[in-house]
């Protein structure tokens, strides 16, 4: 079974970024009465396509919303939001928040959802980056 799901998640990996947020989508239907709800539905959904470009800030707000919520409007996503840190991280462009974020989302996690956002941002590096992460755990 495990090398099933093993086997299963590879090949989720291999479907572009555009395409895996098509079939997973991460925003979610606004509660009435939540007034931020809808201009955060937007903010990330714009955000999500310009992070998936290499915007340091899109990809800043991407992983923040993945971690939060974003006032109810994005379904949390723990192991997402780790892996767009660890992009950012391996961008050239991070600073000192960007890492205490990365550290303050990933080190809760179990080893496997630790994996699973290891391969995903190494995925997107490859993609926006054109190279491999850097080697050590960053976690």
């Amino acid at each position: 079974m495990l090398k099933f799901l093993l086997a299963l998640s590879v090949g989720a990996l291999s479907v572009s970024p555009v395409q895996a947020t098509d079939l997973y989508p991460a925003t979610q239907a606004c509660v009435p009465g939540k007034p931020h709800c809808e201009r955060w539905t937007d903010e990330f959904k714009s955000a999500l396509v310009l992070a998936q470009k290499g915007d340091h800030v899109a990809q800043q707000t991407v992983a923040f919303c993945l971690s939060s919520g974003c006032h109810g409007a994005v379904a949390v996503d723990r192991v997402a939001s780790c892996s767009w840190y660890l992009v950012i991280v391996n961008s050239g462009a991070a600073t000192v928040l960007d890492r205490s974020n990365l550290r303050n989302t990933c080190r809760p996690m179990t080893p496997a959802q630790k994996d699973e956002a290891r391969a995903s941002s190494g995925e997107l590096v490859r993609k926006l980056y054109n190279r491999a992460m850097a080697e050590g755990d960053q976690m």
